[in-house]
């Protein structure tokens, strides 16, 4: 009996290591992806924060955090700088720790640069998000009404490999990037991002085949 349980966990772990190398050709560049800060990761400045993934590669990595809103608004920044109300009045969001430009993310095709490196490799706008710190740009979306958008500054970077062995160390999940979480203004993001990344692991766990053993009943 004894050599059956040995032999049974032996598969069982197995079988979570493959699952662990299956992730981790998945996770390996993140562009595109929204980075889910995990609840032991420690660094205040990323409490409970979404990241969108920019850019990731052998040359680091850049994101921006989209679920925390700052203070200000449309309003404010651009009433001066238009002579009038813009017809969008978004709050602006803090993209992170790192000072920088106003930019924004949104769907309008063409206007600025594609928003996803996927696998190292600009995606050429097929994820249809596109960013942009172009000052004749924003003053365009900022009257866009009909565009998805969402406005931020500063931003979250990393250095060749740091993301990388922060995200070994199990400081930061890894999900798809829904549109619904990355324009809205939903309060409860993170929360809602970590449940269904939680539901998705666990199927996939269930998915994996374990042979059948009358002795396991």
């Amino acid at each position: 009996m004894g050599r059956v349980l040995v032999d049974r966990f032996v598969s069982f772990a197995g079988m979570i290591d493959d699952l662990d190398a299956e992730l981790a050709v998945v996770t390996k560049w993140i562009g595109g992806q929204f980075l889910l800060a995990s609840p032991y990761l420690s660094d205040g400045n990323f409490f409970r924060s979404i990241v969108y993934m920019v850019r990731h590669d052998a040359e680091g990595a850049f994101g921006v955090v989209i679920n925390r809103p700052s203070n200000q608004s449309l309003d404010e920044a651009f009433t001066d700088l238009l002579g009038r109300k813009p017809k969008r009045h978004d709050n602006i969001y803090l993209g992170g720790p790192v000072s920088g430009p106003l930019l924004v993310l949104h769907d309008i095709e063409g206007l600025g640069e594609p928003a996803a490196w996927i696998d190292g490799t600009n995606d050429e706008g097929l994820s249809g998000i596109w960013i942009t710190a172009d000052e004749d740009h924003l003053r365009a979306v900022v009257d866009r009404v009909d565009a998805q958008a969402k406005f931020v500054v500063q931003y979250s970077g990393w250095g060749p490999s740091q993301l990388d062995r922060e995200l070994e160390a199990g400081g930061w999940l890894v999900a798809p990037c829904d549109r619904s979480i990355l324009f809205g203004q939903r309060e409860d993001s993170w929360e809602t991002v970590l449940k269904r990344l939680g539901h998705e692991i666990m199927a996939t766990v269930v998915s994996k085949k374990i042979p059948h053993d009358p002795q396991w009943n």
